[in-house]
């Protein structure tokens, strides 16, 4: 291959490309796609078939508990009202939007009962999980914000 250096001054107009070009690249064609039959329609997965929506309420219910904890512990000015309104408008939206979703997607078939999700429990990235340690793992926050809350409540309580 025959290197010359290009001259700035003159750009590139001045420069013989095939002397550049290496003599032994070839440009290959670009294949033609395969024409695919039609795909069929979109549908979405469902988003939680094996999780009952008594479990949603159950969420929702121990945030409900965190608010109200919270608006027992710290309700005494009108700025601590105005924030814990804040707070429950988040949570309302929190779970209206997953709400919004859910309704919105194809029926997957039979729901799930509460009771089918405990003996069966659900299958996750990590592995099965039992119905018990998943209902743990997704009330342990609200659960534990709303006890700490009230903890807080009853102490500030005693010691005012």
């Amino acid at each position: 291959m025959l290197h010359q250096k290009i001259d700035a001054a003159a750009g590139l107009d001045g420069t013989d490309i095939a002397a550049v070009w290496p003599v032994s690249a070839q440009i290959a064609p670009v294949p033609i796609p395969d024409i695919q039959a039609p795909q069929p329609e979109f549908r979405p997965t469902p988003a939680a078939p094996d999780v009952p929506s008594s479990v949603g309420v159950t969420i929702f219910l121990s945030y409900a508990a965190f608010i109200a904890a919270l608006f027992l512990a710290t309700a005494g000015s009108a700025y601590s009202i105005f924030m814990i309104t804040i707070s429950a408008l988040f949570v309302v939206m929190f779970f209206a939007v997953p709400r919004i979703f859910l309704k919105v997607e194809p029926n997957a078939g039979k729901p799930t009962d509460f009771d089918q999700f405990m003996w069966s429990g659900l299958e996750t990235l990590t592995g099965h999980t039992s119905g018990k340690a998943a209902l743990v793992q997704m009330m342990i926050v609200a659960v534990l914000l709303a006890l700490g809350i009230s903890a807080m409540g009853i102490a500030a309580s005693i010691l005012m």
